[in-house]
């Protein structure tokens, strides 16, 4: 009884698809070509409110110059997105604040249904 040998067989069908991927003709499927111009982000930027809350030390949020409590916060975030379909928040903290008041500042706003949340970053100081 005679035996078949596998390995001219693998070596070939792996010759044959390398041939074939060499010769095939790889198309770009569900490519979606976007043109971001200044004037369709200027639009963007229009639908959406931002809505900036800068957290500080003292258990207080700082928004639009007025100071708020973290109970307070809710009411008025819920009063300032009532009417508006597209809103984001931007949290950005003080220097002195812990990770750990950030994060439950974070939570709490989600608990309370607060959606859109950002991490706001500041820009790097060029110091010359």
């Amino acid at each position: 009884m005679t035996r078949i040998g596998l390995t001219p067989i693998i070596d070939v069908v792996f010759i044959l698809l390398i041939f074939f991927m060499l010769a095939s003709n790889f198309n770009k499927v569900g490519e979606l070509e976007m043109d971001m111009t200044k004037e369709s982000s200027k639009s963007s930027n229009e639908d959406i409110k931002i809505i900036k809350l800068l957290i500080r030390p003292d258990k207080t949020i700082l928004s639009k110059g007025k100071v708020y409590d973290d109970s307070d916060i809710i009411t008025m975030l819920r009063t300032a997105t009532k009417n508006i379909d597209k809103f984001a928040i931007v949290l950005t903290a003080k220097k002195d604040v812990t990770y750990q008041r950030y994060m439950n500042v974070m939570s709490f706003l989600k608990e309370n249904e607060i959606e859109n949340i950002s991490i706001g970053i500041k820009q790097n100081e060029v110091k010359e």
